[in-house]
Order: structure tokens, then C-alpha cells, then sequence
């Protein structure tokens, strides 16, 4: 039976974006007295899960800050951590890694602010599940959770990504731990087909590429992250989020997401605008779930305590003590947003 991923010492904050002000970030006045728009650069992975960042932008709600708002696709938050640190981008919206956890350790000035993406626990209808090889379901070998011991389970990121956590989730629930399972990185869209061929057990799988598993009888879910996980969010560069801007744009984001709070995230206007700043076409977002957001976008410190416990216990972080939240998470930006 399907399962929901039991959540470790709290949910997954899944919200990654990081922000480090640009040479252009801060405002400036002309000599008649007007502010200037200002440059803020955004490193962004180029997912659904990022969509009030991209609806804000489409509905204007970034030029009526006065930001002029520059997206950049990266590939992963680790990559882009240095750089929010030292300036070259103020905002970045990503994945949660242990990388993140270690680059912080060693002094990074960075600032977690805001979660992005959450989960809505349907157990039907998840934008992630824990996909099983059906040949192995099928032949007995794996009947449960608890049956993944020693077996490879792919996770995108490897050992110290965000998929990685949210498996540890899973097996949790049957004492499991992921230094119990092989953890093989790989990325989403090749899972489906090292499941069919049997490089995989199982892997840990986003949307559409879950769906396509189970619809095409490669893969059966076994279980999905509970209610209110999530594995991303946004983080600002210390130079920027010390800024006026700083506010300025987590207010337009999180005036975005109070947009796509319920079944309005399936808007027509907001479908096609996910659809075309990431690549996809309304049919296809249509096809698949989409995640939840926090209506003013608040990081969640005791899910980030729990991706740090399990990457500790892992061997992911090679440090000894837990980091200081109140170095890290910033969450006045969250408070002070209508």
C-alpha cells in the first residue's frame, strides 16, 4: 500500500532560493529625484516548482517594485551558492543539498528566507513518488518499504541531494536508513528507463517522469511525501538581502503565490504561464501535479533541521555539530510581507 514519507524530526523545508546582491541591486535616484528600476539577478532551476517566482514576473508584479528582474537558469542550488555569496547573483531558487549545509559551514554569507513548493500529501496525485521497479514488485522481491534494504534506489543529486532526504522519509517508517540502501545518482528523466532495465530497484522520482513509470507499467509508487515536505526554497545573497530590495521582491513572490493558493494554481492565465518559462506546453502541465506554496512563502527551520540530521548521519556533511539556524534562516522577510 502506498505510504506517505513520515517526515524525520519535521516536514522537509523544500524551499531553495538564493540571493546575493549584484553590482545593480541596490536603487539609485535620479537628478530629479526618481528611483531608478533595479537590477536583481536570479539564479532559478528551471521547474514548475518555482512558479510564483515566474508568475510574478509574467504578471508584472516585479516592474511595479521597480526591479528589473533577471532569471538565469542554473543547474543545481549547490552551483549556485557561490555565487549568491559573493555577489554575482542576489537570489537563488533551488534545491536543498547538503552541499548548501557545507558551503554555509565554511562562511558562505547566504540566507535562507523562503520555501517554495510543498507537498499536498494526495497519495493519488503527487508531484513526487517513491517509484518501485514493477518486475521486482511483481516477482515478490519487493513487496514493501522495508524490502529496499541493500537494493539501488536512484536519487537525483545522489546521497546528499534533496531526493536522498525525502527517501530517507520513506524509510524511516521500517527503520530504514539511506546509508541501508545504494543510493545511485541519477536524474529524473533517465529513472524510468534504468528501472525497465533494471539498473534501479527504485528511485525517487518528480513529475512528469513519475507519472510516465507508473502509466507505462515500468514502475508502481510506494509512497509520497506527507503533507506540507517540500525540498526547496529561496535564498538571498548577504549583501542583498541587506538591501531594500531585498523586500521588495520576496513581497512580488509572495503576492504571486497567494495567486496559485488552491485549485487556482490550474488557472489558465497561471498554466500557461509555467508552461512557457519552463519549456513545457499547458497539455503536458495540465497531465501532472503541481505542488502547494506557503500564501507569504515562510521558511520552515525544523524541516531543514531534519535534512541537516540525515545528511550528518549519512556521512553527506562531514561536520560534527549542527550549524546555528539563526545564521542561516532568515525569516523577517516572510513576516513582514501582506
Amino acid at each position: 500500500m502506498k505510504k506517505h514519507l513520515k517526515v524525520l524530526a519535521a516536514t522537509v523545508l523544500a524551499g531553495l532560493a538564493l540571493s546575493a546582491c549584484g553590482a545593480d541591486s541596490g536603487s539609485s535616484s535620479s537628478e530629479e529625484g526618481t528611483t531608478e528600476t533595479a537590477t536583481v539577478k536570479v539564479g532559478i532551476v528551471q521547474l514548475p516548482i518555482f512558479a510564483p517566482i515566474y508568475v510574478a514576473e509574467a504578471k508584472g508584479y516585479f516592474d511595479e517594485a521597480g526591479l528589473d528582474v533577471q532569471l538565469e537558469t542554473v543547474k543545481s542550488g549547490q552551483d549556485a551558492v557561490p555565487l549568491a555569496s559573493s555577489g554575482k547573483l542576489d537570489v537563488v531558487a533551488a534545491g536543498f543539498s547538503a552541499g548548501m549545509f557545507s558551503a554555509i559551514a565554511t562562511g558562505l554569507d547566504i540566507k535562507v528566507v523562503a520555501s517554495m513548493g510543498v507537498s499536498d500529501g494526495d497519495t493519488e496525485k503527487s508531484p513526487t513518488d517513491l517509484v518501485v521497479s514493477k518486475a521486482k514488485v511483481d516477482s515478490g522481491d519487493i513487496t514493501s518499504i522495508a524490502d529496499l534494504k541493500g537494493k539501488k534506489i536512484g536519487a537525483a543529486g545522489g546521497a546528499g541531494g534533496t531526493g536522498a532526504f525525502l527517501l530517507s522519509l520513506a524509510l524511516e517508517e521500517e527503520g530504514l536508513t539511506i546509508n541501508d540502501v545504494e543510493i545511485v545518482n541519477l536524474g529524473n528523466p533517465d529513472m524510468p528507463t534504468a528501472l525497465a532495465n533494471g539498473s534501479l530497484d527504485a528511485g525517487l522520482i518528480s513529475a512528469p517522469f513519475s507519472t510516465l513509470a507508473i502509466e507505462d507499467g515500468t514502475g508502481v509508487s510506494m509512497a509520497v511525501p506527507p503533507a506540507g515536505t517540500s525540498g526547496t526554497g529561496m535564498l538571498y545573497g548577504g549583501q542583498f538581502a541587506d538591501t531594500e530590495n531585498a523586500q521588495k521582491f520576496f513581497d512580488a513572490v509572495a503576492r504571486a503565490a497567494k495567486d496559485l493558493q488552491g485549485e487556482d494554481r490550474y488557472s489558465d492565465e497561471n498554466l500557461k504561464i509555467i508552461a512557457d518559462a519552463t519549456g513545457q506546453t499547458v497539455e503536458e502541465l495540465k497531465s501532472v501535479p503541481l505542488y502547494t506554496w506557503m500564501p507569504n512563502l515562510e521558511p520552515l527551520p525544523e524541516q531543514l533541521e531534519g535534512m541537516e540530521a540525515v545528511w550528518m548521519e549519512s556521512g553527506a556533511i562531514e561536520y560534527e555539530e549542527a550549524i546555528k539556524q539563526d545564521t542561516y534562516i532568515d525569516s523577517s522577510f516572510s513576516e513582514k510581507t501582506s
